[in-house]
């Protein structure tokens, strides 16, 4: 018998239920890359070509969160993460055994829609369970215990790959959606009104379509809201310029064992906690633009330190600042597209968390190409020249038409 029709379920198991579920992206893109060197002689393949496994999973993780949203809106939440954790076991279980590079790489993209699923329905049942502020310390308390995801995932994939390999740690990832959908299924209480699931069920598709569109075309007719979309997309191509090329510069560039790899993957991963932290203190607008600047002269300086082959030590604290004013940008710029579309926030925050994973499966693949360092610092100083033009043009609009908006 399943939970069903139990009682809900109670709070601390919800905070570490949901946390676990938002933790997928982190933990799917950044588990394994300390192994991705290994991965290349173990396919007798090219950097490029395993690099289009991060490709794949990021660009599986921007359509799943489009995806999978309005059919929970629909169908309620247990079911559709139930069979989400069963595609991303499935599909690990797949990966994990693979012998050839082609068949790794497909299976990558299905593990980015099913752990897409889970990070989706976990903002959406904490919705559904709480509100205001309730809600508001519910999310800190989760993004907390989720925020941990990047600083360790590295780490625990060094050590686990000491004893096991690449492959060790994917069997991992399959006993971890395996839990998760036993736990979903037996343990985990609907959460969304069976009123809205009958509502939402009786609508005819045809609205559905075309509420879909029209919200759809609104946030397409604001201009700003598209600056901000494109502003995501480039730092979300710093993120994941770094996050693809950092085996290849850490380990291989800087010759640092995976242990060390991954202390050093963590500490980079706190200065964009850190950033996010005083992102949330600040006016958004004002976030946005120190952000951008930051982060082009952050570029410069470890684009000079790379160029000029200086020591590891001389490019942390630069490279340190860089992810720092990283994360000063990416939760501005989610909070200003929900503060200007309020009433179609959900609509909103689908887009602009699909096009982070977006910038990240155009840019990994770049990472490849030539000398690693090289490549980094043209990618990060490119986003960084761009991001500062957008922001500059985005600080002008907002304040001509919109700018009472965004006081928070």
């Amino acid at each position: 018998m399943t939970a069903s029709s139990n009682s809900p379920n109670s709070r601390i198991f919800l905070l570490f239920f949901l946390a676990t579920l938002a933790a997928f992206g982190p933990f799917v893109t950044d588990f394994y890359l300390p192994t991705l060197p290994e991965q290349t002689t173990d396919f007798h393949t090219s950097p490029a070509m395993v690099q289009l496994g991060l490709s794949n999973i990021m660009w599986g993780l921007a359509a799943g969160q489009l995806l999978v949203g309005p059919i929970s809106d629909r169908r309620g939440r247990k079911k559709p993460l139930f069979w989400c954790l069963v595609l991303f076991a499935v599909t690990t279980a797949v990966a994990a055994a693979a012998t050839e590079i082609h068949v790794f790489l497909v299976m990558r993209f299905f593990e980015g829609l099913g752990a897409a699923g889970a990070i989706v329905l976990s903002r959406s049942i904490a919705a559904d369970r709480y509100t205001g502020r309730e809600l508001g310390s519910f999310m800190g308390v989760m993004g907390a215990i989720q925020g941990i995801a990047p600083i360790t995932a590295p780490m625990l994939g060094a050590l686990i790959a000491d004893a096991a390999g690449w492959r060790g740690i994917f069997w991992i990832l399959f006993g971890t959606g395996v839990v998760l959908a036993f736990i979903t299924l037996f343990v985990f209480v609907e959460t969304l009104p069976r009123s809205r699931i009958n509502s939402a069920q009786r609508s005819s598709i045809g609205t559905q379509r075309e509420s879909i569109r029209e919200s759809s075309a609104k946030l397409i007719a604001d201009p700003v809201f598209c600056g901000i979309v494109f502003q995501q997309l480039l730092a979300s191509g710093i993120l994941f310029g770094h996050i693809s090329s950092s085996p290849f510069i850490f380990r291989g560039h800087f010759d640092l064992s995976p242990e060390l790899y991954g202390l050093t993957f963590g500490l980079l991963a706190l200065g964009i906690t850190a950033g996010a932290v005083i992102s949330s203190r600040i006016d958004p607008l004002k976030a946005l633009g120190v952000g951008a600047v930051g982060m082009l002269v952050c570029a410069v300086l470890v684009a000079v330190c790379f160029i000029t082959n200086l020591s590891l030590w001389a490019v942390l604290p630069f490279y340190f600042l860089l992810m720092a004013f990283l994360g000063l940008t990416l939760p501005a710029a989610m909070t200003a597209a929900l503060t200007l579309h309020r009433q179609r926030a959900g609509f909103a925050a689908a887009v602009i968390g699909s096009v982070g994973f977006v910038g990240g499966g155009l840019v990994a693949p770049l990472t490849a190409i030539g000398e690693v360092t090289r490549t980094a610092s043209i990618i990060f100083v490119v986003c960084g020249v761009l991001l500062v033009l957008i922001s500059f043009w985005l600080n002008r609009r907002m304040k001509l038409i919109r700018g009472d908006e965004l006081k928070l």
